[in-house]
């Protein structure tokens, strides 16, 4: 495992797990970094050159004068991909990082040869939204004049274990199938954020350009069909943060997909059951 940083118009992190042949490139999440893959990026490499990279705005991916958006990270994400040395990639992302796949797959098709969409942020059911706590953390932030100050009381009154302990509660089905050193890892990850001032605004910017198409499913359904790349698609059947019903009207829309379902597992399979996931990633990809 060895970080770099390229240069795109600013910094940009870069987790390299060792592999050959075509590019496996891991998205994160919103508010996560490249230490999210660290569990699974070595035995992923074994399908190829497999890269996690810090989003804009997130990791060690300090914006500057860029936007931290998940148009701007779709880009960003073309450009890494030529950047590399590669035509195109095989797209893994999580959560926020799945959603950047889809736009890069139908924005950037010719950087995009597959994509494995990992829990991505999907259209809110309306059977099934998020709970109040999962709603106030991620919606809560975005009522102008609070987002700021309440980042800023959160974490004068948690410690980095706090916040990565309360994170996972929130994320996974059950916290302890979580390894003890990825938990340190994203403690680790935690810890630099507080010294980084750039970290809430660009939280802020991405949350709000994610909302403007999960709360907009005319406008994903046209997005998820300019899709032409295959389609690997994931979801843990307890994830709080995107409904599994989100996943399967995701399925029901587009059948040529596949589509996985993972019992007892929430929203970041890589972490809570990465041998399996590993193993349907890996299946796929060889077919």
């Amino acid at each position: 495992m060895n970080d770099t940083l390229l240069d795109v118009g600013g910094p940009v992190r870069l987790t390299d797990h060792g592999g050959d042949g075509s590019l496996l490139l891991l998205i994160h999440g919103l508010g996560g970094s490249t230490e999210n893959w660290d569990v699974v990026g070595p035995d992923l490499a074994e399908f190829g050159h497999t890269v996690a990279i810090d989003l804009v705005g997130f990791g060690d991916s300090e914006p500057g004068d860029r936007r931290a958006s998940v148009e701007d990270n779709a880009r960003l994400v073309a450009e890494v991909i030529q950047l590399l040395g590669h035509d195109n990639a095989t797209l893994i992302g999580n959560s926020m990082g799945g959603l950047i796949s889809i736009i890069a797959a139908a924005e950037h098709a010719d950087r995009v040869e597959r994509i494995v969409l990992v829990n991505p942020a999907l259209p809110v059911s309306r059977r099934h939204p998020p709970d109040f706590e999962v709603l106030t953390k991620l919606l809560g932030p975005l009522v102008p004049g609070i987002g700021v100050p309440a980042f800023k009381a959160y974490r004068a009154a948690h410690s980095p274990e706090e916040e990565t302990a309360e994170t996972l509660r929130m994320i996974t089905a059950d916290p302890s199938t979580v390894s003890d050193r990825a938990k340190e890892r994203l403690t680790e990850a935690n810890r630099r954020r507080r010294g980084q001032d750039w970290v809430i605004p660009a939280f802020l910017e991405a949350d709000r350009s994610i909302a403007r198409y999960v709360l907009r499913p005319r406008r994903y359904r046209k997005l998820i069909h300019r899709i032409g790349a295959p389609t690997l698609l994931i979801h843990g059947a307890e994830d709080r943060l995107v409904s599994v019903d989100s996943a399967r009207w995701a399925a029901a829309e587009r059948p040529c997909w596949e589509y996985v379902e993972m019992d007892d597992v929430g929203h970041v399979p890589m972490l809570e059951a990465s041998d399996l996931f590993v193993s349907i990633v890996g299946e796929w990809l060889g077919n």
